[in-house]
């Protein structure tokens, strides 16, 4: 059975297409939760060793983030699996997946807040500038 695309209008959700579907993505308390209970480690455990070295996560882990995230009713993980093959047959890699989903949870303020250099420095400059008549 296909799952329906019934859109949530819901404030900060992405639109994400995905072989196929398109999935409404939010990152809210609940979902970080169940994904979390899933994962069986936090989010940022997907993407940093406890050495703290940089991973990749395995594949099944960011279909995990998507139906976590995914506030389009009837997608089952049986749906999102469908999905995951059409969108690898469609010449997707997982890599372009771990891309979409690190900048959804970007966009989702997950990794914090950006701020613009003008706001961290108060749109004064860190770097020492030569003084005139200064030869340094």
């Amino acid at each position: 059975m296909a799952a329906k695309n019934n859109v949530v209008q819901m404030p900060n959700t992405k639109e994400f297409p995905f072989g196929g579907l398109t999935l409404q993505l939010r990152l809210d308390g609940k979902s970080i939760i169940n994904i979390e209970k899933r994962l069986d480690e936090g989010i940022m455990g997907l993407f940093i060793k406890k050495q703290g070295e940089v991973k990749l996560p395995p594949a099944n882990s960011l279909l995990i983030v998507l139906q976590g995230a995914n506030k389009t009713s009837g997608v089952t993980d049986k749906v999102i699996m469908d999905a995951f093959e059409k969108y690898i047959d469609e010449g997707h890699t997982t890599m372009d997946l771990f891309g979409d989903i690190n900048e959804f949870l970007d966009e989702s303020g997950f990794f914090g807040e950006k701020k613009a250099d003008s706001e961290v420095t108060g749109g004064e400059s860190l770097d020492q500038e030569p003084e005139a008549g200064s030869l340094l």
